[in-house]
């Protein structure tokens, strides 16, 4: 490996005091030290910035006025001094030998190469035992169709040449939760993929991640899809129709009914909107379309009103 290798660490950051110094020493105290850690603070209200400048001279605090994970991770990389680019989120924990074993692999490598490793989900309280992330084996070679319809990179454990990023045009500040799914699907359009299977990467869950936000998310997915589409039509234009059809336009569909069935109004309507575009002939969508002016909190009413006419006649002897 050359010694002369050289590391930026980009950490987007909101309102994580209480595991940001986890995460930072995490980076900080890897086999190769970085030359910075980038921390990108999204407009935090608790200590978070305090926190980070704390961390000594290597710590750089950036500050996110786009706001969300996609604009600070485009701002990091744009202000980074690194050659290479790696992440943690703030509330994630990196193994200290994670990025001595990608830049092995990168430096030996064709420019064009993106490293990303297996990965461990922990708990913040600690109630079940950690588990792998499972799929990131799927994600080697030449893999745009597999990127497409799995998704099954773990982004924040990337690492890519800075250059390599920059040219493919940074992380988009629109794809708030899906920015790492959008760099992957631009990155599989040009790079091999070596994938590292030890969980070099930790991801805490807990009741903030916005992967508890399925409406959101499932517009988020399709958004990095139609920003690829937009942007490589040459390498989608390769992508079998029924893929699309079915990773691409089925679970926009899909989450709009579950969502309209539990009842669920967060970024429901704007979901709606978009699968009542991409298949208007649907006609359980039309339904919901035409009741899209009904309050989620009326149907709510309306279920318990409706729950409590349907009471089973007691049973006569």
């Amino acid at each position: 490996m050359n010694p002369g290798a050289s590391v930026s660490v980009i950490i987007p950051c909101l309102n994580a005091e209480a595991t940001l110094a986890e995460a930072i020493h995490s980076a900080l105290e890897q086999t190769v030290p970085p030359v910075e850690v980038l921390v990108i603070d999204d407009g935090s209200t608790d200590r978070s910035v305090a926190v980070a400048a704390a961390e000594g001279p290597k710590v750089r605090i950036l500050h996110n006025t786009i706001g969300g994970p996609g604009a600070a991770r485009r701002i990091g990389v744009s202000e980074a001094k690194g050659d290479f680019i790696a992440f943690v989120d703030a509330d994630d924990v990196l193994d200290p030998t994670k990025h001595e074993k990608q830049l092995a692999v990168l430096q030996r490598s064709h420019p064009h190469t993106l490293a990303h490793t297996g990965a461990m989900i922990f708990r913040s309280d600690n109630r079940q035992a950690p588990t792998e992330r499972l799929g990131g084996g799927l994600a080697v070679g030449r893999c745009l169709r597999t990127v497409f319809e799995r998704n099954p990179v773990c982004g924040a454990s990337s690492m890519l040449r800075r250059s390599v990023i920059l040219e493919l045009g940074n992380y988009d500040p629109d794809l708030v939760g899906t920015e790492d799914f959008g760099m992957s699907l631009m990155a599989a359009s040009c790079c091999e993929f070596v994938y590292l299977p030890e969980p070099l990467y930790r991801i805490r869950r807990h009741g903030n991640n916005l992967s508890s936000r399925p409406c959101h998310m499932a517009y988020m997915h399709w958004l990095a899809q139609e920003r690829f589409r937009q942007r490589r039509p040459e390498a989608f234009a390769r992508l079998a129709a029924e893929s699309v059809r079915q990773y691409m336009v089925e679970p926009v569909l899909r989450v709009a009914k579950e969502a309209h069935y539990r009842r669920d109004s967060d970024a429901y309507r704007q979901l709606l909107a978009l699968a009542h575009r991409l298949v208007p002939d649907d006609s359980e969508i039309r339904r919901m379309w035409r009741k899209r002016w009904i309050p989620m909190d009326v149907l709510r009413w309306w279920d318990r009103i409706t729950a409590g006419l349907h009471v089973p006649a007691t049973e006569t002897r």
